[in-house]
C-alpha cells in the first residue's frame, strides 16, 4: 500500500486556466439531453488509449489545456462525458450509473471511427465524477488498466449501505487505482472547515485491495491543497503512462521533437536499461528518469547534441516499480515506460 502526503514537484508545470477546444463537442452517446460528451483525439495511425473523464458537482465537461495537451502529446486521447450534472440523491447516483454503462457500450461501438483503443482504457473523475464511474470501472473488463480520481468517493457514497457500498465493488481483477486529495485525512469531521472528501474513505479502498491480496495497485496521495502544487491532474500522465502503452504516430518522433531510432532494452529489465536514439539535426536534449510519483532518479542534458546516443543505466538500487523516462527537445517531450523487475 503506498500511502504519502502530497510532496513538491519542482518539475510539473503549475495548470493553467485555459481550455483547449476538443475536436468533437455535445456528441450523444443516447437519447436523453444529458447523455453527450467531448472526445479530444491524439493523432496516431493506430487506436489510441482513452482517458475518460467525470467532472465535479457543478462541474462540465470542459478541460484545462495543460493536462488535455499533455495526454494528447503522449498519445492518449480524452472523453469527457456528460449525465445528471448534480448528484442529490439516490436515484441521481443510479441514473448517473446507468448513463456510464451506456457511454462505454457507445465509445465501444465507436471505436473505429474515433480510432480508440478498448484495451487501453483509464476512468477518472473528480468527487461527484467518481461515484457516477466507480460501478463502470469496477466490471472486471479486461480493457480497463486503471482509475485516477480526485476526491474520490465523498461522504456521500458512504451514507446508504443498503444502495451501495464501495468497498464490495472491488474484487481480485480490479484495476490499479491513484486517489488525489486536496485534504487531510479525518477533515470530514473538522469542527472549523469540514470536508466531505475525505482521504480516510480512499484508505477503506486500500485496505479492500490489501485484504484481497492485490498489493502495488493502490496509491493514495493527500493534502495537496497545503503545497505549492494543487493541480488535480498533476499526477495524471505518469500514471497513465504506467498502466499502458500509447501506440505513437510512425512520424511524431521524427517531425515533431527530430529524435529518432528510440529504443529502450531490456524492457522490463532486472537492473540495466540500455537507452538509444538518433537526433537527426544539433538540440539541447534533457533526459530524465523518476518514478510515479516525480522523484527524479536520474537526469542528464545535452547541449548541441546531434548523432547517435547510447548509454547503459543501472536501476538496481532502486525498487521494483514503474519507471518513467522523459525526453525533453525544444519542440517537445516524449515519455516512454521503464519495467523494473528483479
Amino acid at each position: 500500500m503506498i500511502f504519502l502526503k502530497c510532496m513538491v514537484l519542482f518539475w510539473i508545470t503549475l495548470i493553467s486556466t485555459n481550455l483547449k477546444a476538443q475536436d468533437y463537442t455535445g456528441i450523444s452517446y443516447g437519447t436523453e439531453p444529458r447523455q453527450f460528451l467531448d472526445i479530444y483525439i491524439a493523432p496516431s495511425n493506430c487506436p489510441t488509449p482513452v482517458y475518460f473523464n467525470a467532472h465535479p458537482n457543478g462541474g462540465t465537461t470542459s478541460m484545462p489545456s495543460s493536462i488535455t495537451d499533455s495526454l494528447i502529446n503522449n498519445g492518449i486521447s480524452i472523453i469527457s462525458w456528460e449525465s445528471v450534472p448534480n448528484i442529490n440523491n439516490a436515484q441521481d447516483i443510479l441514473t448517473g450509473w446507468n448513463d456510464a454503462e451506456i457511454m462505454f457500450n457507445w465509445v465501444k461501438a465507436n471505436t473505429s471511427t474515433y480510432n480508440l483503443d478498448t484495451n487501453n482504457f483509464i476512468i477518472g473523475g473528480s468527487s461527484r465524477g467518481t461515484i457516477l464511474s466507480w460501478k463502470e470501472a469496477h466490471r472486471n473488463d479486461p480493457g480497463i488498466k486503471g482509475l485516477y480520481m480526485y476526491n474520490a468517493l465523498p461522504s456521500g457514497a458512504w451514507g446508504d449501505s443498503t444502495l451501495w457500498y464501495p468497498p464490495n465493488d472491488v474484487t481480485p481483477q480490479s484495476p490499479s487505482i491513484f486517489f488525489v486529495y486536496k485534504r487531510e485525512p479525518g477533515c470530514s469531521s473538522d469542527s472549523i472547515n469540514p470536508d466531505i472528501h475525505d482521504p480516510n474513505y480512499g484508505i477503506i479502498i486500500q485496505n479492500r485491495y490489501n485484504d484481497l491480496g492485490i498489493m502495488g495497485k493502490d496509491t493514495l496521495i493527500h493534502s495537496i491543497g497545503n503545497s505549492s502544487n494543487t493541480d488535480r491532474y498533476q499526477f495524471l500522465l505518469e500514471f497513465a503512462l504506467s498502466v499502458i502503452d500509447p501506440c505513437f504516430q510512425a512520424n511524431i518522433e521524427s517531425e515533431e521533437s527530430n529524435l529518432q531510432k528510440i529504443d529502450i532494452y531490456p524492457n522490463p529489465s532486472n537492473d540495466i536499461f540500455n537507452i538509444e536514439f538518433n537526433s537527426n539535426t544539433k538540440q539541447d536534449i534533457d533526459l530524465r528518469i523518476h518514478n510515479l510519483l516525480g522523484e527524479l532518479i536520474f537526469s542528464e542534458s545535452l547541449k548541441d547534441f546531434n548523432g547517435d546516443y547510447n548509454r547503459s543505466i543501472d536501476l538496481s538500487k532502486y525498487p521494483n516499480a514503474i519507471y518513467i523516462l522523459q525526453l525533453n527537445t525544444k519542440n517537445g517531450m516524449l515519455n516512454k515506460k521503464l519495467v523494473l523487475e528483479k
